[in-house]
């Protein structure tokens, strides 16, 4: 099997190489269409060989099956027929070099997660042979309630009525400032707390606080549903937090999973997400949902603005040849980092680059997305894409490294609770604008990192605090 994934990944590198290579010389439709071909041939191999190999994981699954779903196939469709969400006017040129982009940033995650199997070849990562302590155990679960608390406060702040409003009514409703912050950090907040809580119910050895976190769970599941009422919701957010809730009962390592999990993706997206749409629109009908699964219905469905990612990007490296605008110099990164910042208090506060390019380039609609790869293109130029990329990959590849359980042993806690949170924000990544998500995602992490620092601090003073005592004994 080992044997089959490389072949695969290796006949997709020289695709990608191959496109590198001929797309800057290519402005015309008919080459723009093989090149769109030529990299979907390349995802469908990369994904078939990550469904394949045991050493990658959930969040491995989620960007290989976003690069398939939300840019090739969409690609290629689009291409076809000319025709490209928010009626956008694309040239050739610049999407053949839009498609040569893509292909150098896939490129670069490949590598990135390559240089990290073979800086770790053969080592056995110690952290899935842990045991958890009553002490652990209380740590994590005063946190998960405190995590849980403060999502229902941020949801109170928000105004519950916003909770259940549709995003397709987003526009009509004086979303502004704090208020959409606060939508946004609580329902990442929720998320977090439901995967601590429903790990320490799964791993906890003590019976006592595995009922806590039972009856604190139903008391929290209600509050949760609201928070991340269905409709309201967009479909990245959506499908990232059932991929994320079902590392529980779904190990995404093992091959047979992911395959039937992908299967099952497939209807989710093209199906049951329409019909969860028209639920928000009080207009589901139920017998629509066959006349979905028709080729002509899914051919426009990829035409629809939910699938902007290519044409965001190809605009994005029109923007970018053009000169008609500076390069971002990574302010849009450091934007993510400090998503807190009110813009009240920072008047320069980075704006969406979905935003800036699409008003540059005169287009009636400016509330769309960015994909990394576009992000990293305005933020350092053509060397962001392949620096950006590789370290996403190593970090990637890190955290399943580590959160993966080794012969049903307990995973550590804090390895387990970031993977499965990039789970279900790895697409939220990807699609972008970040300085638009930023607060969707960002918080989670922070609050994670937050836990570890004060966790990591306890143990400190309690080894010096020993070191201490054993000293003075000595005396």
């Amino acid at each position: 099997m080992i044997n089959h994934i490389f072949i695969l990944r290796r006949i997709s590198f020289i695709i990608l190489i191959a496109i590198l290579f001929i797309s800057p010389f290519s402005g015309t439709w008919d080459k723009a269409i093989l090149l769109s071909i030529a990299f979907l041939t390349s995802s469908s191999l990369t994904f078939i060989a990550m469904v394949f190999d045991k050493r990658r994981g959930g969040i491995s699954y989620m960007f290989e099956f976003f690069i398939l779903f939300f840019i090739a196939i969409p690609a290629v469709f689009q291409i076809s027929t000319q025709i490209f969400p928010w009626y956008a006017n694309l040239h050739p040129q610049y999407i053949c070099l839009a498609i040569g982009l893509i292909s150098l940033s896939h490129l670069a995650f490949h590598a990135g997660m390559a240089f990290h199997t073979k800086k770790y070849a053969g080592v056995m990562t110690s952290t899935n042979r842990i045991n958890l302590d009553y002490r652990d155990i209380l740590f994590y679960s005063k946190w998960a309630w405190s995590f849980a608390i403060v999502a229902m406060v941020l949801a109170v702040a928000a105004g519950p009525s916003n909770l259940f409003v549709g995003r397709f009514q987003i526009e009509r409703v004086p979303f502004e400032g704090l208020t959409q912050q606060f939508l946004f950090m609580c329902r990442s907040l929720s998320l977090l707390s439901m995967i601590m809580l429903l790990f320490l119910v799964k791993y906890s050895p003590n019976s006592k606080i595995k009922i806590q976190n039972i009856y604190f769970l139903a008391m929290f599941l209600l509050p949760f549903i609201a928070i991340n009422y269905l409709p309201a919701l967009p479909r990245f957010v959506l499908f990232g937090i059932f991929i994320a809730l079902s590392t529980f009962v779904i190990d995404y390592f093992n091959t047979k999973n992911k395959a039937s999990v992908a299967i099952f993706s497939i209807v989710v997206l093209f199906i049951v997400f329409p019909g969860i749409k028209s639920l928000g629109r009080e207009e589901l009908d139920l017998s629509g949902a066959l006349l979905r699964a028709d080729s002509s219905v899914i051919s426009s469905y990829l035409l629809r603005v939910d699938f902007d990612a290519f044409m965001q990007i190809v605009s994005t490296v029109e923007y970018y040849i053009k000169d008609i605008g500076p390069i971002r110099y990574g302010v849009n990164f450091i934007g993510v980092i400090l998503f807190f910042v009110p813009r009240a208090l920072w008047a320069n506060k980075p704006l969406d680059t979905g935003q800036i390019v699409s008003a540059d380039l005169g287009y009636f609609y400016n509330n769309v997305s960015s994909p990394l790869q576009a992000e990293a293109l305005m933020g350092f130029g053509f060397i962001g894409p392949f620096v950006i990329f590789f370290l996403l990959a190593f970090y990637i590849s890190r955290i399943e490294f580590h959160a993966k359980s080794l012969n049903n042993c307990i995973p550590l806690p804090s390895s387990f609770f970031i993977y499965a949170i990039l789970m279900g924000f790895i697409a939220i990544v990807m699609r972008g604008a970040l300085n638009a998500v930023a607060a969707q995602f960002c918080t989670a992490f922070i609050a994670l990192y937050l836990m570890q620092f004060v966790k990591s601090n306890i143990r400190f003073n309690k080894i010096k605090q020993l070191s201490n005592f054993n000293v003075s004994k000595g005396n």
